[in-house]
């Protein structure tokens, strides 16, 4: 009897191990704590599926691939069962690791085995510590750089033969990029310029398949957006007022993404630090690897260019994952030709990760371990027993429209209420774009609310950033706060129209309370 190597027995059993602790996270992940930005494509994904118009009537400064995926979970759920949202990022992550698993790159079955093993292992030991489980723009990218890695961009680096549906499904990832986020068009630039700085016999015979798929997800998106969305619109709020209005207020550029490159044992950069240290070895070992060094630059480039803005939070996911896709995959491919050695470096893998990552501060909340556990289980859906829903509720009908302000998403979900028309939020960067629209896009609140009041205003007159004030830049805001509103004695940050006060007014439906604020 054929007695079995090292790795064809511990691959699938790492594999097996990997699965169930991805697993666990990912089901924990279902009812850890919301951020905004999630909520946002949450509240999104259910107002279109309702009949709004992406980038008319919700309008968001983030790219349409992440409220087409909402978009679809919202056609069978509502604001009791957000939190299935969450199910986008589960479902992208598990197609990366069967990208892992299918690379060219790995050609034995065993160290596929052990391959998807240690990366879902490294993935869910930082699900819920940098945002990975939320509904975000940044996993999905990191899932589409995954692919791209794993089927495409490295078997061509390494002189392997690509076969035709690995070909399109990275041609496909690759054109859903940018329309994850515009500002990763960069990276497909460069990672195009690295497949055509490859010279090698028959490698030509890819390029055709990249495109068809990268121009069948391209198609698709195109024409969802005819359907539900404004394509104007879109360059106007994602591309021209991100790139124009809100990049001065952030810090982005070669110096935020060298100190990113340096790697700390703070615990709010550990992620980081152990993606950084990811992208050094297997950047060092591709580059020793592969005969075709400019092209592994280009392609070295274009993963660092999803990391240009330098951040150590969540915003860095998309950078994490395609370096971990990366590390994973050079060093199984070296290991797997030594079979005891590939499960050490495996094992250690895993423990780097799992018990390293205790030691991390989640990222958007700044808890430690023992503070996520102490939090709870908690999905994000509708809440009744909250007080200014309940004041909410009363005083605003199921299809009519609600605006919270400056920034809570949250609200909404809670409330079981779509935003106001073009506004579920309104911030500084905002309100320099009112004061210089592109082409007719206009989206100025100060107009749009004296025209249209909505029921009830939730506000929480809270320091963006910890610098700017409403009276910074929406005073007109306030006067009109002040002159048809009226606070709430008790949740003192709902605002209720003066005519609503009157209860006769409701249950008589006098016609003059209509407005665009309705479904």
């Amino acid at each position: 009897m054929r007695r079995m190597n090292v790795m064809s027995s511990c691959g699938p059993l790492l594999a097996f191990l990997g699965v169930l602790y991805f697993s666990l996270k990912a089901f924990y992940g279902l009812g850890a704590p919301s951020f905004g930005d999630e909520s946002g494509h949450m509240l999104g994904g259910l107002a279109i599926a309702k009949g709004d118009v992406l980038y008319r009537d919700y309008i968001d400064a983030h790219g349409p691939l992440i409220f087409i995926l909402s978009w679809s979970v919202g056609l069978f759920a509502d604001f009791r069962h957000a939190y299935l949202m969450r199910l986008v990022p589960i479902l992208c992550t598990i197609g990366t690791a069967v990208a892992v698993f299918y690379s060219p790159v790995l050609q034995k079955n065993s160290a596929r085995f052990l391959a998807v093993g240690i990366w879902l292992a490294a993935m869910a030991a930082q699900w819920t510590v940098q945002a990975f489980n939320m509904d975000s723009y940044w996993t999905v990218g990191g899932d589409l750089l995954g692919c791209v890695t794993a089927l495409v961009a490295l078997p061509l680096l390494l002189g392997e033969d690509i076969g035709r549906w690995q070909a399109r499904c990275g041609g496909a990832c690759l054109a859903l990029l940018p329309l994850t986020a515009y500002s990763f068009a960069p990276t497909v630039v460069l990672m195009g310029l690295s497949v055509l700085a490859v010279r090698r016999p028959g490698y030509g015979k890819a390029v055709p398949h990249l495109l068809a798929g990268g121009g069948v997800a391209i198609g698709v998106c195109l024409f969802w957006m005819l359907l539900y969305g404004d394509l104007g619109g879109m360059i106007a709020y994602h591309f021209i007022a991100n790139q124009f209005y809100y990049a001065p207020y952030i810090d982005v550029g070669p110096g935020p993404l060298a100190r990113s490159l340096i790697p700390s044992f703070q615990q709010a950069a550990l992620v980081q630090s152990l993606a950084t240290i990811c992208f050094y070895c297997g950047g060092i070992l591709l580059f020793a690897a592969s005969r075709h060094r400019l092209a592994v630059l280009l392609f070295l480039g274009a993963v660092l260019m999803t990391q240009v803005r330098g951040a150590m939070g969540f915003q860095d996911g998309t950078f994490v994952m395609g370096a971990l896709t990366l590390c994973v995959l050079m060093v199984i491919r070296i290991a797997q030709s030594r079979e005891t050695i590939g499960v050490l470096i495996a094992a250690l893998f895993c423990i780097m990760f799992v018990t390293g990552l205790r030691q991390a501060t989640s990222s958007p909340y700044a808890m430690n371990h023992e503070q996520q556990r102490e939090v709870g289980f908690h999905p994000i859906r509708e809440n009744t027993d909250v007080g200014f829903v309940k004041v909410i509720q009363k005083y605003s009908a199921p299809k009519e429209r609600i605006l919270v302000i400056p920034y809570n998403p949250d609200v909404y979900i809670y409330a079981g209420r779509l935003s106001m028309r073009k506004y579920h939020e309104y911030l500084p960067w905002e309100a320099d774009y009112a004061r210089h629209p592109w082409f007719g896009y206009k989206r100025d609140l100060c107009v749009d609310l004296s025209a249209d009041l909505p029921p009830v205003i939730y506000f929480d007159d809270y320091r963006v950033w910890g610098r700017w004030s409403a009276t910074d830049y929406m005073p007109c805001v306030l006067k009109v706060l002040a002159h048809d509103y009226q606070r709430d004695p008790v949740e003192k940050s709902v605002y209720i129209r003066r005519d609503r006060l009157d209860r006769d007014i409701i249950k008589t439906g006098n016609p003059a309370l209509q407005s665009q604020n309705t479904q």
